[in-house]
């Protein structure tokens, strides 16, 4: 069987879905019980247990010091791929000894060596001269590391990527963010599955939905027992998505050819998705990730726990000051791996809003049409025994173009987004975005900046952009400063001519991405913008979508840092939110 790592690499590499496929298929089949589960729960794309348990500014330190490179190292790198996998392998090979460099080598490593973490770990390889750790290793190690804090959590990390090759430290280090980023999405997962163990791929699918863990579906399908999978609480099931509509009159005439009863709308919050579980006398909340959450909100997990039944909510983490919403940065201030302390939830209090019941009871629910399952939540009378920290979202029937409108302006004046259009009839669709929920939201702003690197796709597409990397520039040093990424959602025709251009002009190639010449300027839409430390502008727009190239408009007419600081500082405050 190939290493982990071997494997992630010719999976990344496959340039074909069926290739990508039949590779973890093999690997599954020959695979022992134990490695079955690990490889698909750390190489499958459902989310890892240990994403989002580092921050970015712990992260960097840790690979800069093991590589002994300059604070801020890492940071310029990334500005350039866009990746932060790509930037740590970059970063771990340029710094990797070469002839001429072994006494500064050694010096760095002598340093190390007499660290905290030396004690723990004896005798230190240099770093990137290893090959990769055990893939059994890896969940101890990650565990571990979630569990740590402080200093303890530092020599963590650096334990980990010492004596880690650059690439194998590059997939290590997407594991830690969620995404292992090699192609393997939910639907080719699920397939390699069946066919390395000759199971439907529906039975796949639906034990995946029931069992929310790929390593656990992978060994029911190896023993032949996907019949026996069932609901799990405490595995988070993968959220129902409301796919946008452009106005009322498009909302309503979408529903209307699949609603086939009355249509029910919410309002549509600015808050973060979560999904409540509560069974056996324990509580979790579980972000759209899959992460674990529950330690960010303390105050709605000991309200759910008043709660007597076993139950699954779908619903939305809202901020509130004085009884008004606010922007969902205040709830991602939460998420910051800390404990929330008593001074931060008297500062922001926040309420869990629930707009469905997934399960109850150990039933799941997810069959039944919408109007059945608000019933049920209705009637589990949660605002009361939660003290109004949870809450039942309201819901209201409408008929007609007026009235869909008349609800949205309301919504905004209540501060929320807009407005969620939902069919009573339709069953509950895990990880799909179709037309039983329509969400119409408030206009979106747009940002002119300047293409600085591109993604393209694979196979057939691999002429077609697929993200591109933007930039605005620093009014203080007339550098550029990446804001952000975004898919490249426009026209084939036009993608494959912008393909072309993107191709002549590159700078630098590593894999699929490029390092571009800053001339071509796109228009970029987007929901919410707000300060982050993983962009070298130090912002990042959220929904961030490329609207159009402006053939109209050079790279010195794209936005500035400072119009960008001033227009978060409107948006969220004097001192803004940090992601």
């Amino acid at each position: 069987m190939l290493s982990w790592m071997q494997l992630a690499r010719k999976i990344e590499g496959a340039s074909r879905t069926s290739e990508k496929a039949r590779l973890f298929a093999d690997a599954l089949r020959v695979a022992d019980e134990v490695d079955l589960e690990v490889i698909c729960r750390l190489l499958g794309s459902r989310g890892t247990p240990q994403a989002g348990a580092v921050s970015w500014p712990a992260l960097a330190k840790a690979v800069e010091e093991v590589a002994g490179a300059p604070a801020g190292s890492l940071a310029k790198i990334l500005d350039e791929t866009g990746d932060i996998g790509l930037a740590v392998e970059e970063l771990l090979e340029s710094e990797r000894p070469i002839a001429g460099e072994a006494a500064a080598s050694e010096e760095r490593h002598a340093q190390v060596r007499s660290s905290a973490i030396a004690s723990a770990t004896g005798v230190l390889p240099v770093a990137g001269a290893g090959s990769a750790p055990t893939l059994r290793s890896l969940p101890e190690s990650f565990a571990a590391i979630r569990g740590a804090s402080g200093q303890r959590r530092h020599d963590l990390l650096m334990q980990l990527f010492y004596g880690t090759s650059p690439i194998a430290a590059k997939y290590i280090v997407r594991m830690l963010s969620g995404d292992v980023q090699i192609g393997l999405r939910d639907g080719l997962l699920e397939s390699a599955i069946a066919a390395a163990f000759g199971a439907e791929v529906s039975a796949v699918r639906w034990a995946m939905t029931l069992e929310g863990d790929a390593g656990r579906v992978a060994l029911l399908a190896k023993r032949g027992a996907l019949a026996e999978s069932k609901l799990h609480y405490f595995h988070p099931i993968p959220a129902m998505l409301a796919a946008p509509a452009a106005s009322a009159a498009d909302a309503m005439e979408r529903l209307s050819e699949i609603a086939a009863g009355a249509i029910a709308v919410e309002d549509k919050y600015d808050g973060i998705r979560v999904q409540l579980h509560v069974a056996d006398g324990q509580v979790a909340l579980y972000g759209r990730d899959a992460n674990d959450i529950t330690v960010a909100f303390p105050e709605i997990a000991a309200a759910a726990a008043q709660l007597s039944e076993s139950l699954v909510l779908d619903g939305e983490i809202v901020a509130f000051e004085e009884g008004h919403p606010l922007p969902v940065s205040a709830v991602q201030s939460r998420l910051s791996g800390a404990e929330t302390t008593l001074h931060e939830r008297e500062r922001t209090a926040v309420q869990f809003i629930a707009f469905d019941l997934v399960a109850h009871n150990d039933q799941l629910l997810i069959g039944a049409p919408l109007h059945e399952r608000h019933v049920a939540l209705t009637a589990l009378g949660i605002t009361d025994q939660c003290g109004g920290v949870i809450r039942v979202a309201p819901q209201r029937v409408v008929a007609g173009i007026e009235e869909i409108e008349a609800e949205f302006i309301a919504a905004r004046m209540r501060g929320s987004e807009g407005i969620v259009l939902k069919s009573t009839t339709a069953a509950y669709a895990p990880g799909r975005r179709g037309s039983a929920w329509l969400k119409l939201k408030h206009p979106i702003d747009s940002v002119d900046c300047v293409v600085v690197g591109v993604e393209y796709g694979v196979g057939r597409r691999r002429t077609l952009l697929s993200e591109l990397t933007f930039a605005v520039r620093d009014d203080l040093s007339g550098r550029l400063t990446t804001l952000g990424r975004a898919s490249a959602q426009l026209g084939e025709r036009e993608m494959s001519e912008m393909g072309r251009w993107f191709e002549a002009h590159t700078v630098a190639q590593l894999g699929n991405y490029r390092s571009v010449e800053p001339r071509i300027v796109v228009e970029v839409s987007f929901e919410e913008l707000r300060r982050s430390e993983r962009s070298g502008s130090g912002y990042s727009l959220r929904g961030a979508r490329i609207v159009r190239f402006r053939t109209d408009l050079g790279p010195d007419q794209v936005a500035s840092l400072s119009a960008i600081e001033a227009r978060c500082r409107a948006a969220n405050g004097p001192t803004g939110e940090t992601e």
